[in-house]
C-alpha cells in the first residue's frame, strides 16, 4: 500500500519541534555564507554565483545518470544571467536546458507556485531534447497516463519500485492542485517546507520525465523563501555525493505518511550543503586574491588557458589533485618539451609550485598568496593607516549584521586585529566599544 492510497493522503505526519535546533543552525549558516561573500570583491560576486549554479546543474543531472559538459554549462549559466559570455556554438540542449531552469528558479523566488511556473521550468529543462527520447514526450504539461518508477539491475532486469497516483491528466491535475495550494500557504521554515515539497512532488511524479530535477528545483525554491535573495549553496552536489542513501530515504516513505526521518535526513543534508558552499565561496575569494597577486604576470596562450581551466574546474579538481605535465599537454596540445618549459615558467613566476619527484610523481599546485602581514613595516612607521583600520571596522559591522550580533570566531579575530592595530588610539577604541554595545 503506497502512502497516497491511505485515507489521510496527503496529510503528512511530522513533529516540527524536533527540527527546531537544526533549522536555527541552518539560518545561522546561511548568514555565514553571506558574510563570507561580503569579503569577496564586488566584481567576483557573479563568479561565485555562477560557480555554485554550475555545481548545482552538474550534480542534479548526475543524480539522474547524465554527465554534462562543465564548460558548456558555465557558458550557458553566464549568458542566462546576462553576463558577457560568448556563445561557444555547437548543440548542447541538456546543458542549456538545466542552466535555463536553475537561473529561472532563482529569479522566481518571489513568485507563488503555480502550474504555469512548474510547466515553464519543465519546458526550459527539456527544450531541444527531442532527439534523446525514443517516443515523443510531453513537455510543459502534466502526464496523461499512469507512470511507474522502475529500477534496473546490472543484468538489465527491471523492477517496479513505485507507482505514482493519477492515471490521466485530470487526476494528476487534482493531485498537483492540492500540492500547489499547500505550498503557497505552508507556514513552516524553509528546510522543512523544502523537504516536504520535494517528497510530495516526486510522489506525484506529474511529468513524463524530469521529475527529479524539477523536484530538487522546487526544494531550492522553498529554501529561498526565507531570504530576500537566493542564498549561495548547491543542494544537489551533496545529494549526488549520497545518491544511494537519497533514493533509499525516498523509498522508505513510499508506504507511510509519517516522515520525521525523511525531514531529519533532508535538513542535515541541507546543512552539509551549506558547509560545502561556504568552501566554494572561500575558493572564489582565494581565486580573487590569486589574480590580484599575479594578474600582471604575462602568460602565453597555453598558460592562460590552463590557469583558467584550473579555476573553472573548481576546488575539487586540479587545485586539490594538482596538475601533471601530461594533463597540461592534454589541455593545450603542446609537445612535452614545450609543456615542461611552460610549467617551469609558471613556477618561476610564482603561480604554481611543484610537489613530488620523477616524471610520474611530479605535480604542480596553485600557489595561493598568503594574507599580507599587517604588522610588517618600516621602523618607526605607523603599523596601519586610517584607511586600513576603517576597512577592518567595516568588516566588523558586516559580520555583526550577518550574524545578528552573535559572537563567532571570525568576529573575534577581526576585533583582536582592530584592537592590535588601534592600540593607544582612544577614539578608535571608543568607536569599537560603542558598536559592540549597540549590537549586544
Amino acid at each position: 500500500m503506497y502512502h497516497w492510497q491511505h485515507k489521510n493522503w496527503p496529510q503528512f505526519d511530522y513533529d516540527s519541534a524536533r527540527f527546531k535546533a537544526s533549522v536555527s543552525e541552518y539560518s545561522k549558516k546561511a548568514y555565514s555564507i553571506e558574510g563570507a561573500l561580503s569579503q569577496i570583491p564586488t566584481n567576483d560576486h557573479n563568479d561565485a554565483f555562477v560557480h555554485l549554479l554550475v555545481e548545482e546543474a552538474l550534480s542534479t543531472s548526475a543524480i539522474e545518470g547524465e554527465n554534462l559538459n562543465r564548460e558548456e554549462v558555465r557558458s550557458s549559466v553566464a549568458r542566462f544571467l546576462g553576463l558577457k559570455e560568448p556563445d561557444r556554438g555547437g548543440y548542447f540542449p541538456k546543458e542549456k536546458g538545466i542552466a535555463a531552469m536553475l537561473v529561472d528558479v532563482r529569479k522566481s523566488i518571489k513568485s507563488a507556485m503555480s502550474k504555469t511556473l512548474l510547466c515553464h521550468w519543465h519546458t526550459l529543462l527539456l527544450h531541444g531534447s527531442e532527439d534523446y527520447y525514443v517516443a515523443p514526450i510531453t513537455k510543459g504539461d502534466y502526464r496523461d497516463s499512469s507512470i511507474d518508477v522502475v529500477r534496473e539491475d546490472l543484468y538489465g532486469d527491471s523492477e517496479i519500485i513505485y507507482k505514482a497516483p493519477g492515471n490521466n491528466r485530470i487526476e494528476v491535475e487534482r493531485e498537483m492542485g492540492a500540492f500547489i495550494q499547500w505550498y503557497n500557504n505552508a507556514n513552516c521554515s524553509g528546510p522543512i517546507k523544502a523537504a516536504i515539497a520535494h517528497l510530495w512532488f516526486v510522489a506525484i511524479h506529474p511529468f513524463q520525465d524530469g521529475n527529479g530535477r524539477v523536484g530538487r528545483a522546487i526544494a531550492e525554491h522553498a529554501l529561498f523563501q526565507d531570504f530576500s535573495k537566493p542564498p549561495l549553496f548547491s543542494m544537489s552536489s551533496m545529494i549526488n555525493a549520497h545518491r544511494m542513501e537519497y533514493y533509499q530515504q525516498l523509498r522508505s516513505t513510499n508506504s507511510s505518511l509519517q516522515i520525521n526521518e525523511w525531514i531529519a535526513w533532508f535538513v542535515e543534508l541541507v546543512k552539509t550543503s551549506q558547509d560545502k558552499s561556504l568552501e566554494s565561496v572561500e575558493f572564489v575569494l582565494q581565486k580573487s586574491k590569486f589574480w590580484a597577486e599575479y594578474g600582471e604576470v604575462k602568460l602565453n596562450q597555453r598558460q592562460d588557458k590552463v590557469m583558467k581551466k584550473i579555476f573553472t574546474v573548481g576546488a575539487d579538481g586540479f587545485v586539490r589533485d594538482g596538475l601533471t605535465n601530461e594533463k597540461y599537454r592534454a589541455i593545450t596540445g603542446a609537445p612535452p618539451a614545450t609543456a615542461t618549459r611552460d610549467l617551469k615558467s609558471l613556477v618561476d613566476n610564482g603561480l604554481l609550485y611543484p610537489s613530488g619527484e620523477g616524471k610520474r610523481g611530479l605535480r604542480y599546485f596553485v600557489n595561493f598568496p598568503q594574507d599580507n602581514n599587517l604588522f610588517v613595516g618600516e621602523e618607526d612607521a605607523p603599523l596601519v593607516d586610517d584607511v586600513s583600520l576603517s576597512k577592518i571596522f567595516k568588516k566588523i559591522e558586516r559580520n555583526l549584521e550577518y550574524f545578528r550580533g552573535e559572537k563567532n570566531p571570525g568576529l573575534t579575530k577581526l576585533i583582536d586585529e582592530y584592537k592590535a592595530l588601534s592600540l593607544g588610539d582612544e577614539a578608535s577604541k571608543n568607536k569599537l566599544e560603542n558598536l559592540l554595545r549597540k549590537n549586544s
